[in-house]
């Protein structure tokens, strides 16, 4: 009772829309409900920490209420009408979606997920869905429904459970250098992106689809098709090779639709000649569902950007976001990311292959690994979408910079520990000669003294009289 008392607590619509809420809480205390012999930690074992996330994210509010009421909290209500709480969608009643087989699909999708992977595993599927959730909603409300609809939202958070399903523990150079199965089959382009698809599309349309978690039987043809373009896009640009050259085009487009508004307003609208927030110009522009007579260019660039935001970069900004989380989050995946890279460098050690970035437990520095990524990977990401969401600036960015300051220092720390250690090895082996050769004087001292015996002269004979032999001095 305890732990679903706090379970509640966590996954109310309130606590799951925070940018630090505790995804390994959650899974610690799932275990806690579903086993018997909970030990502390989150490895193996029976826990789901992505069926609960999931199920408190797509069937919100009915999902809240449910947990109320099992602990004998269910006030009376309309069932017919269930209350607008902030934060929660309303996909079951809006669109018709069966909590029941949204949960038949998590809990299908979850046992996809490797537990024993140290990184990519089904408790990092629910801090990605939860961290896409929040994203989504530090966007204005009547902005965003005037930019996206339901179908929209529910399809991005509904890929973001199956985007790593599957994974292996490996990397995609991994499976192009070793030639695997995988890389066979997908060509060597974005193996396991199109793998983690192609699983999640299998369960929801394809061979292994079940009536059981057919979560779209009440849309139509048009619907589906758009959920499934928008959820394989998603997926897709999870790949970090198309890092760099997304960042470039969302960059590119943002500069571009803040050119052709302020070209359209002139400065009278704008003080200081300053463009809108962005999210206030798509909202306006794309309000009408067409393009207003006048403004087709800024139209069509504005619904690009607004694609591209969604497809592109929520997804994936939320799939690197462990360092844009408080210390202790950020240190916790850190480490656990760092030790399936130094496994897969163990394997690749193995079969003979070269050693992938970041893989070698031999050479990776720990706390550079991280001031490097935070620094030319999450930083300017960040900024970027803070450019688009407000409340990235307010929520996210001073966690990044702690966090590289935290990685200074730990680098600072180390570099001492190393110094001294260096200095004390230095020392240790001054006095280690030193006392060689002591040591070696003596032993010269002792084998003249042997050989010696008391004949100072060296002529053989002692200054008793008595020569070496021991006989008489005649």
């Amino acid at each position: 009772l305890k732990a679903r008392t706090k379970l509640t607590d966590l996954l109310s619509c309130e606590n799951i829309s925070q940018w630090d809420f505790d995804v390994l809480e959650v899974a610690k205390l799932t275990r806690e409900t579903l086993s018997r012999n909970y030990t502390t930690g989150i490895s193996g074992g029976q826990f789901c920490p992505l069926l609960l996330v999931g199920w408190a994210i797509l069937c919100a509010p009915q999902a809240q209420e449910a947990m109320e009421g099992s602990l004998g909290n269910n006030p009376e209500r309309d069932a017919t009408r269930p209350p607008r709480r902030e934060g929660a969608y309303h996909f079951a009643a809006d669109l018709k979606i069966s909590p029941e087989r949204v949960c038949n699909f998590l809990r299908e999708v979850e046992q996809g997920y490797k537990f024993e992977n140290p990184y990519h595993n089904n408790v990092h599927a629910a801090d990605v869905t939860q961290t896409l959730h929040c994203l989504i909603q530090m966007m204005d409300v009547e902005d965003a429904e005037r930019i996206y609809n339901r179908v929209d939202f529910f399809s991005v958070l509904l890929s973001a459970t199956f985007h790593d399903v599957g994974h292996p523990g490996t990397n995609n150079l991994f499976h192009k250098n070793a030639r695997t199965a995988l890389a066979v089959r997908y060509n060597d382009a974005s193996i396991l992106e199109n793998m983690h698809s192609a699983v999640g599309h299998s369960l929801l349309m394809g061979e292994n689809w079940k009536k059981e978690w057919d979560v779209f039987e009440q849309w139509n043809d048009g619907l589906v098709t758009r959920a499934r373009s928008l959820m394989m896009a998603s997926v897709l640009n999870t790949d970090m090779s198309f890092h760099f050259s997304s960042l470039g085009e969302l960059a590119s487009i943002i500069e571009k639709v803040n050119e052709d508004y302020m070209e359209m307003e002139g400065s009278a609208r704008n003080v200081g000649g300053k463009p809108p927030p962005l999210l206030s110009i798509l909202s306006e522009i794309l309000g009408a569902r067409k393009p207003p007579d006048g403004e087709d260019q800024l139209w069509k660039k504005c619904r690009e950007l607004a694609d591209l935001v969604l497809t592109k970069f929520l997804l994936h900004a939320a799939d690197i976001s462990n360092p844009t989380k408080k210390h202790a989050l950020c240190v916790y995946w850190a480490d656990n990311a760092l030790e399936e890279f130094f496994q897969q460098g163990d394997r690749e050690i193995e079969l003979k292959i070269p050693i992938s970035p970041l893989c070698d437990r031999k050479s990776v520095k720990r706390a550079d690994s991280q001031i490097g990524f935070l620094k030319f990977v999450i930083r300017p990401t960040y900024a970027l979408l803070g450019s688009i969401l407000p409340g990235v600036e307010g929520e996210v960015m001073h966690n990044i910079d702690a966090n590289i300051s935290f990685w200074l220092r730990e680098k600072a720390r180390l570099s001492m520990c190393t110094m001294k250690g260096s200095v004390m090895s230095t020392t240790i082996r001054k006095i280690s000669n030193f006392g060689k050769i002591t040591s070696d004087l003596d032993d010269e001292d002792y084998t003249e003294e042997e050989e010696g015996g008391d004949d100072p002269d060296g002529d053989g004979r002692r200054e008793d009289g008595e020569d070496e032999e021991g006989g008489d001095d005649a």
